[in-house]
């Protein structure tokens, strides 16, 4: 796999720890140096130069547009270069800063851009600028919200025509309209403010549009074809605590289409599932069984992952389908995945052959590396010779992590395109998940709100392509469809229209009426921000897992303690200021360990795991991003290889995270094991923890 760059924290760290001033200023000027001369000799054809203007068609400098597609330094820099055709990447980080705007320059092939934007009310969209399906190959200037909204229009065009039965609503029909009239106000002709403007209006309402149509016509089209492919509406279940009931309502809620996923633990042998699985059968619910969760991959060698399999497959033939891998393209995983789904599949088919093999993506294209991008990834790592044991191809989605929106049906055409005989889905599905909150979807003030949409949006969009099972298994079903009768009614309506069959709803009299007005408030910046720099835009960071779900503890009296009478608090800077609260902490060579921390109160800091005291080979690391209940975050697994000591610290590495935030219960060890931190409670004061900014951390008591 592709080795990431380091993120600006491990270059601060770098840079911090430098003991020649001297020799660091010429080597920061020798990278200059050859990033402009390989940038220079890159552009064999030509560079594209883009204008970006906000909704009242204002100007946005660089600052402001990097602001605007990084959600105000929530999110990170997302440029990629794609291939046009099928969504591969090409390059990372491509935009860099020409006078007053954003340019890249072309390779020599046809390159779309992929980055994350936000629209009104839809939420972050991810855009694929592809200069209308051809790419660019020669040099151009570039409206880019005139074009990413002509490009858009042009693919739902194409999604409309391909769906002659499709009955458009009063949504569609409005939604629609409204782009059109904003499109058709302007030309090539005129000024470039008005275009930007008319682009982003436009784009609002596409974005609507589009959701519209695949939403509505989605269980229209997997009803008129269950003779061919039988829906499935999936759950997730993590835990055999209480498991009737969550067996139960999900027959309530999906059968006769009812799935769970059963995520079996590491450690766990199969007879702590043999109820669970054996009262799904009883109650007609199918289940797929997970026994790696890609969490855990790296706590198995190759040879442990098959014989994990081999030991369930032997102890479940009842068993539906089995994910033989699991989220496979994340950068958390071993490197060699790509063999062990070749080995599992082979398993199933040689001990289970009439049961499908089912292998989850991570949808993930321009939020981590070329190499970890998801059609790049596949076409890489899953031969023919995999491919022709795996039946069911799907990806995780998780908005917050990944934005997608209008690119949903591209997404799904390419998946269909490049496994073109298998069953395609979504593997998994959530939104908001703890420490993984980079862009937001659908609403940004009611999360439980932009949760229901998404699930209202894709437990339907999902299943209007050929081929399609649908799938969604819903990573936190226990936490959120437990008491939430909103959710447990959007799956219900789902299943009762895939049932009957019923066509979308016919549009009212009044659905040709063409709005005017569309939301008037900006998500961008109007700040004057201060010089751009030119230099390399900052490395994204890598892409990690979303957690398992935690239950939300009732807190200690006083509200500021998890457990005892003390914690920490960190009183959270504005802007990035790279200072710490850490640990050395004694470990286990070559065993798997994690870090974990609860936490409360607002603000955002990186828990992060470090190999060696200069502070330059990370880990693992997890965003914290606190809310007023006391959450778990917790890091990816990661290895310690022969160290015996790692470096563990609470750093205020992003900006815009201002808050007061308070953290207690500190872990890292073993899975299951003995927690190697220190006064992990703070019980003790300030012992055994170095401070290197008082006045953002401190020790406080509850009682």
């Amino acid at each position: 796999m592709e080795n990431k760059p380091e993120n600006h924290t491990e270059t601060h760290r770098a840079l911090r720890n430098l003991l020649l001033p001297g020799l660091a200023f010429l080597l920061f000027a020798a990278v200059i140096v050859v990033a402009f001369s390989l940038r220079g000799s890159a552009q064999a054809g030509g560079t594209v130069t883009l204008l970006f203007f906000d909704r009242n068609g204002t100007a946005l400098t660089p600052t402001q547009v990097r602001s605007a597609s990084n959600n105000g330094g929530a999110g990170y820099n997302n440029d990629f270069l794609l291939n046009p055709a099928n969504m591969r990447a090409i390059s990372s980080g491509p935009l860099y800063t020409s006078g007053s705007n954003l340019a890249f320059n072309i390779p020599s092939q046809a390159v779309a851009l992929a980055f994350n934007w936000p629209t009104l009310p839809g939420g972050y969209q991810l855009l694929i600028l592809d200069n209308g399906g051809a790419g660019f190959s020669t040099a151009a200037t570039i409206n880019f919200t005139y074009q990413a909204a002509l490009d858009v229009k042009k693919k739902l065009d194409a999604a409309r025509a391909a769906r002659p039965d499709y009955v458009p609503s009063t949504k569609f029909n409005t939604a629609y309209q409204a782009a059109a009239s904003q499109l058709a106000g302007v030309d090539v002709y005129s000024p470039e403010s008005a275009k930007g403007k008319a682009g982003q209006l436009a784009l609002d309402q596409l974005a609507v549009a589009y959701d519209a149509i695949l939403a509505e016509h989605g269980p229209v089209y997997a009803a008129a074809n269950k003779s061919t492919v039988t829906p499935w509406i999936g759950f997730t279940i993590d835990t055999v605590s209480n498991y009737q009931a969550n067996v139960d309502l999900a027959a309530t809620l999906a059968a006769p289409y009812a799935w769970i996923r059963i995520v079996f633990d590491a450690g766990q042998a199969p007879s702590t599932y043999t109820s669970l699985v054996n009262y799904a059968k009883t109650k007609g619910v199918k289940v797929l069984g997970q026994p790696i969760d890609s969490t855990y991959d790296k706590g198995y060698t190759r040879a442990q992952y098959k014989q994990r399999f081999i030991d369930y497959i032997t102890a479940f033939p009842q068993i539906d389908a089995w994910e033989v891998g699991n989220e496979v393209n994340g950068s958390w995983l071993s490197s060699d995945i790509g063999l062990r789904i070749a080995d599992a599949a082979a398993e199933v088919k040689a001990r289970a052959p009439s049961k499908p093999t089912f292998l989850t993506f991570f949808w993930q294209i321009n939020t981590d590396s070329v190499a970890n991008s998801m059609f790049t990834w596949a076409n890489a790592n899953l031969p023919a010779s995999t491919r022709a044991n795996i039946d069911v191809v799907t990806f995780s989605q998780y908005q917050e992590q990944a934005p997608m929106g209008v690119a949903f049906d591209q997404v799904m055409k390419t998946l269909r395109a490049e496994f073109p005989t298998q069953k395609i889905g979504l593997g998994e599905l959530g939104y908001w998940i703890s420490g993984q909150q980079f862009w937001w979807a659908y609403n940004q003030t009611d999360t439980l709100a932009a949760k229901r949409t998404v699930a209202e949006q894709y437990y339907s969009a999902g299943f209007d392509y050929p081929g399609s099972i649908g799938g969604v298994f819903w990573w936190t079903y226990i936490q959120d469809f437990k008491s939430d009768t909103t959710m447990q009614q959007i799956v219900k309506t789902l299943r009762d229209k895939l049932q009957s069959g019923a066509p979308t709803p016919t549009p009212s009299p009044t659905a040709t009426a063409t709005p005017t007005a569309t939301p008037t408030p900006s998500p961008t910046p109007t700040a004057t921000p201060t010089a751009t720099p030119t230099a390399t835009p900052t490395a994204t960071p890598t892409a990690t897992p979303r957690p398992s779900p935690t239950p939300t503890p009732t807190p200690a009296p006083g509200g500021i303690v998890f457990n005892g009478s003390w914690s920490a608090m960190a009183k959270v800077p504005a802007t990035a200021t790279y200072q710490d609260l850490f640990q050395t902490v004694t470990v286990t060579p070559n065993a798997n360990h994690t870090a974990s921390v609860w936490v409360k109160g607002s603000g955002s800091l990186e828990l992060q795991a470090w190999g060696n005291a200069a502070w330059t080979k990370r880990l693992a690391s997890v965003r914290i991003n606190a809310t007023s209940t006391w959450t778990k975050f917790t890091t990816p697994v990661f290895n310690a290889g022969n160290r015996q000591r790692v470096y563990l610290s609470f750093d205020t590495a992003f900006a815009n995270a201002a808050g007061t935030m308070y953290f207690d219960e500190v872990f890292l060890g073993t899975s299951g094991g003995v927690n190697r931190v220190t006064n992990p409670g703070f019980e003790s004061g300030n012992k055994s923890w170095t401070n290197d900014a008082p006045a953002i951390f401190s020790i406080q008591t509850g009682q």
